[in-house]
């Protein structure tokens, strides 16, 4: 297929790469264009702007830090015609990787929709290791004929693809998971700490949890990496920030209590004043550390 794709940073750029791997013909599009130039090697052609690439696509795939950088390179800047639905063309599929809000992907939905093509919000988890490898785990929402048609796109990316339902549905569950992963980061670093001021080694935790019923793979990757002091990017501070945000909005929407998110919120926006930002979530180790230090 002829694809468009829509955001290069740590994911988007290594989910680009995998879809010229296998065959597509990819156009790619990145605010800082010497991303989307880097990957000329990978056969992945750069274009100016999201309508120059979206232009003779038969698919667009999105991968976009937040919901004003998806408003912007879909719809364009104000006053200008350089927005991919400028040029979309009729019968196209369309698919959003990145994570917004129900209400955006629902409105990306209709816009897509008056244009005579299909649309699916596939919001991804696996981190850039999955990303690099095409093994994600995707959260699709829209009906039954959008997902025929992304497939070739999905398949290029993913090993699993998990039908959530309409529109908007898979956006919440991507959310929902990350409140999930904020609250068990926080579970881990308190337990470290609080073993590293007992005096006990850290790693001795991890091998009892390893041991027990609450085992999991997530122990291992993030556990292993706060112990060697290793905050490389997978996830970003700054990501996992503006998904709490987006998740506690969608809690209020629904009236849902939900105080362990509201923390998480605060834990990362300290993060950010703190300066780790660009660091992975791992960092959040730093964060407890000090307010034990204090």
């Amino acid at each position: 297929m002829r694809v468009a794709f829509l955001g290069l940073g740590i994911m988007g750029s290594r989910m680009a790469v995998n879809l010229a791997k296998k065959g597509h013909t990819v156009t790619a599009w990145n605010r800082t264009k010497s991303r989307a130039d880097a990957l000329a090697s990978s056969g992945v052609t750069a274009a100016a702007t999201p309508a120059d690439a979206t232009r003779g696509a038969e698919a667009l795939a999105m991968c976009l830090a937040d919901p004003p950088a998806v408003e912007s390179a879909f719809f364009g800047e104000k006053g200008a015609m350089n927005g991919a639905l400028e040029t979309l063309a009729e019968g196209a599929i369309v698919v959003d990787l990145s994570t917004g809000s129900p209400a955006l992907a629902k409105r990306l939905d209709e816009a897509v929709r008056a244009k005579g093509g299909r649309f699916v919000e596939s919001p991804v988890t696996g981190s850039k290791n999955g990303a690099a490898a095409g093994t994600l785990t995707l959260m699709c929402g829209g009906d039954e004929a959008a997902l025929a048609a992304a497939k070739p796109i999905l398949d290029a990316i993913a090993t699993k693809v998990i039908h959530i339902g309409a529109v908007g549905t898979a956006t919440r569950v991507k959310l929902m998971g990350n409140t999930v992963i904020g609250l068990m980061l926080e579970a881990l670093c308190e337990g470290i700490v609080l073993c590293e001021k007992a005096g006990i080694p850290p790693a001795k935790l991890l091998e009892v949890i390893q041991a027990s019923g609450y085992a999991s793979p997530y122990w291992d990757f993030k556990g292993k990496a706060i112990l060697a002091g290793d905050f490389d990017t997978h996830f970003s501070v700054d990501l996992m920030h503006k998904d709490l945000a987006l998740a506690l909005e969608s809690a209020n929407e629904l009236k849902v209590p939900a105080p362990g998110l509201a923390l998480m919120l605060e834990q990362f926006r300290t993060l950010r004043a703190m300066g780790a930002g660009g660091e992975d979530i791992a960092a959040l180790i730093k964060g407890v550390r000090r307010a034990a230090s204090a």
